[in-house]
């Protein structure tokens, strides 16, 4: 190609090849289908189908999709997805961490029982705040969470969750204290 001004030969450009999809647009552009596929099925049983068979999959961003999905407003299906994330390996915290502080009550509880089943003491900073959750069902289910990590500051949370104004989370504390603290001789 000639160009006009200065009359210089020029080789025509080839089209560069594109460039890869960077990881994070390749998993948002597999996550955003999958999310939508489970929220947008009309019944019960289709969404736990589609979740049962992301499930199987190892893909890493299955394990975000699935926390997404704890928003569903059906318990069963929230309890499939608790079980399931709860016994991923590939499973990032940081990613409940995240939803703990997020609405409705039912996604803090959520990611509250998989901490609870994963017993990681760790975990026990990241959930301190909701001892003063406004959720009376948050509050029941951090004192049931708490007794499943156990360690010291999880007996001084539960302390405080043992003198909560209602008895439905009361109780469960107390219950969580004794069973944390009771000595067992062998």
């Amino acid at each position: 190609m000639t160009d006009k001004k200065t009359g210089l030969l020029f080789l025509k450009a080839e089209k560069s090849p594109q460039k890869p999809t960077p990881k994070k647009s390749r998993k948002k552009t597999l996550m955003e289908p999958a999310l939508k596929n489970i929220q947008e099925a009309k019944d019960r049983q289709t969404r736990l189908k589609i979740i049962a068979g992301m499930a199987n999959s190892k893909e890493p961003w299955v394990c975000e999709v699935l926390i997404q999905a704890l928003d569903d407003p059906i318990e069963d299906i929230r309890k499939t997805i608790v079980t399931e994330l709860s016994n991923r390996e590939d499973l990032d915290l940081s990613l409940l961490y995240q939803r703990l502080h997020k609405t409705p009550w039912y996604v803090k509880t959520g990611c509250l029982r998989i901490l609870g089943l994963r017993k990681n003491t760790s975990s026990v900073k990241y959930i301190e705040s909701l001892v003063n959750d406004p959720n009376i069902e948050v509050r029941r289910t951090l004192a049931i969470v708490l007794g499943e990590i156990g360690g010291k500051k999880a007996l001084a949370l539960l302390t405080k969750l043992s003198e909560d104004a209602s008895s439905f989370v009361r109780t469960p504390a107390l219950q969580a204290l004794q069973e944390i603290s009771q000595v067992k001789f062998s």
